[in-house]
C-alpha cells in the first residue's frame, strides 16, 4: 500500500488557477458557438460497446486498443466514450431529431473522453473535448464553414498565429477501398525497408498508418506511395474542389496534405486538423462523415460533419502565448476572530458580508490572531476585520489596513456601510 496515492497515469488534476483558465477559455468558445446558432447538448459518458463498434468499425485502432470497456451486473458490455460524435449521432437517431427539429441541426458539446493511449509527450487517457456537429445536410459549404468557425475560435483565443491548418479529402468509402488496395500492392515486397511496428501494421492491414513514417526509409516510401487524390471519383473530386473554393473565398490559410487521415473509419470527403506550429500537437480536428447516420441505424442517409478540440492543449497554448487575463477574483475582506463569543459572531458576519456582495473569507479555526493575520497577508486581502470577545461585548470591530497596518474601531452594526465607503474610496 503506497504512503499516498497519485492520479492514474494519463490523467490530469486541474488545480484552481488552471481550472479558472480552462473555464474562461471554454466560455469564450461557447459564446462563439452560440453566436453561430449552435445549441449545447450532452450525452452519457458511456455507451453500449456495440454502438462504437458500429460507428468506428471493428478494425479501428481505437476500438481494438484504446477503449475502456466494462461489463455491468447483468453482463451487458459498455465502453467509456473515446469520442463524442458517436453519442451525438445515436441521440439524433433515438430522439428522431430529423423530424422534430429544423435541419441541419447544429449542436455543440463540452465533455470528457477516455482512451487507453500509449503515454507519450502531452497525451492523456482522460481528456476534455469541446466540439460541434452539423447533422442533416451534405454540402462542401458546411465543411468550409466549420473550418472557418474553428479558425475564428483560434483568433478569439489569440493563438491563431501559432497554429497551422491542414486539409485533405479521403473521398468516398469506395474511393478509399480502391486506395487501400493500391497501398497494399505498393508495400508488397518492401518489407525490408519497414520497421517492426510498420510490419505489424501491414499484418493488421492498417495501411493508412504507414503514411506516418517512423524511419527515414519509410519517409522515402511514403513520398513514392500512391496518393488518395489519384483514386477520387469525379463526384469526390468536385466536392473537395468546391470546399477549397469556399475556403479561398474566406481568405483562410491552409495546406493541402494528401497524407492526412483521421483515425475514425466513419469519415468521408473532407478532413482537417489544426496543429501547433513546430510540434505534433493536434489542437482541433474533424471532417465530414456522410453515411454514419444510416450506418448507426437511421432511416435516411443524412449527412454530417463536425470537429473537436482538446481543451488542455488549447489552454496550454493560450498560457504559453500569455493570452489569459488575471482571473483571480480580488479578495476584499478577511475576517479574523479569537475567543468563543467572537467566533460565534464571525460566521454570521461573513454571511452578511457575502450577502452584500463583498468578496470575503475568514479563518474560524483555533489559530491565534497573529497566525490569522499572516493568512490574511497570503490571501492578499486589502482589509481585515478583527473581532475578539471584548469587541463583541462593546459591539465594535477593528478594521485593519493590511498595507499600512493602521487600525480603526467601527460600530459593528455600521460595518457594511463603512466598508462600502472604504472600498469605494480605494478605487
Amino acid at each position: 500500500m503506497p504512503k499516498y496515492f497519485k492520479a492514474p497515469m494519463g490523467t490530469h488534476d486541474y488545480l484552481p488557477d488552471e481550472y479558472s483558465r480552462v473555464r474562461f477559455m471554454i466560455h469564450m468558445i461557447q459564446k462563439r458557438f452560440e453566436q453561430c446558432g449552435f445549441k449545447q447538448m450532452s450525452t452519457p459518458l458511456f455507451e453500449q460497446q456495440d454502438c462504437f463498434e458500429r460507428s468506428l468499425g471493428t478494425t479501428s485502432e481505437i476500438l481494438q486498443k484504446e477503449m475502456y470497456g466494462f461489463e455491468d451486473r447483468r453482463g451487458r458490455q459498455y465502453s467509456l466514450r473515446p469520442e463524442i460524435t458517436t453519442g451525438i449521432v445515436r441521440s439524433f437517431i433515438q430522439h428522431e431529431m430529423h423530424t422534430k427539429m429544423p435541419l441541419p441541426l447544429s449542436v455543440y458539446y463540452v465533455g470528457d473522453c477516455f482512451r487507453f493511449e500509449r503515454i507519450k509527450s502531452n497525451t492523456q487517457r482522460s481528456f476534455w473535448q469541446v466540439g460541434v456537429e452539423v447533422l442533416g445536410e451534405s454540402d462542401p459549404a458546411i465543411d468550409a464553414e466549420l473550418i472557418a468557425l474553428a479558425d475564428q475560435i483560434f483568433m478569439d483565443l489569440g493563438i491563431r498565429k501559432r497554429c497551422e491548418l491542414k486539409v485533405n479529402t479521403v473521398g468516398s468509402f469506395e474511393d478509399r477501398r480502391k486506395y487501400l488496395e493500391a497501398l497494399e500492392n505498393f508495400y508488397s515486397g518492401k518489407e525490408r525497408s519497414l520497421s517492426p511496428t510498420s510490419l505489424e501494421k501491414i499484418e493488421q492491414k492498417k495501411y493508412l498508418s504507414l503514411l506516418t513514417p517512423l524511419t527515414e526509409d519509410e519517409a522515402i516510401l511514403v513520398e513514392m506511395a500512391p496518393k488518395i487524390t489519384e483514386f477520387l471519383s469525379p463526384e469526390s473530386q468536385k466536392f473537395f474542389e468546391e470546399m477549397i473554393e469556399y475556403l479561398d473565398s474566406l481568405g483562410i490559410a491552409y495546406t493541402v496534405d494528401p497524407y492526412l487521415f483521421r483515425p475514425m473509419e466513419y469519415y468521408q470527403h473532407t478532413v482537417f486538423e489544426f496543429f501547433e506550429k513546430g510540434t505534433l500537437n493536434k489542437l482541433m480536428a474533424g471532417g465530414r462523415y456522410d453515411g454514419l447516420i444510416s450506418t448507426m441505424g437511421g432511416e435516411k442517409d443524412l449527412g454530417g460533419a463536425g470537429f473537436a478540440g482538446g481543451v488542455k492543449r488549447m489552454a496550454e497554448l493560450m498560457q504559453k502565448c500569455k493570452q489569459f487575463p488575471d482571473l483571480n477574483e480580488p479578495l476584499e475582506v478577511f475576517v479574523a476572530a479569537t475567543g468563543p463569543l467572537a467566533k460565534k459572531k464571525a460566521l454570521p458576519l461573513l454571511y452578511q458580508l457575502r450577502q452584500h456582495g463583498f468578496h470575503a473569507v475568514g479563518n474560524l479555526g483555533k489559530t491565534s490572531m497573529e497566525e490569522q493575520l499572516k493568512r490574511a497577508e497570503r490571501f492578499k486581502a486589502p482589509f481585515s476585520l478583527l473581532l475578539g470577545d471584548l469587541e463583541v461585548r462593546k459591539k465594535k470591530i477593528l478594521v485593519r489596513n493590511m498595507k499600512t497596518g493602521k487600525k480603526e474601531e467601527v460600530d459593528l452594526d455600521k460595518i457594511i456601510e463603512y466598508l462600502k465607503d472604504l472600498l469605494r474610496s480605494e478605487l
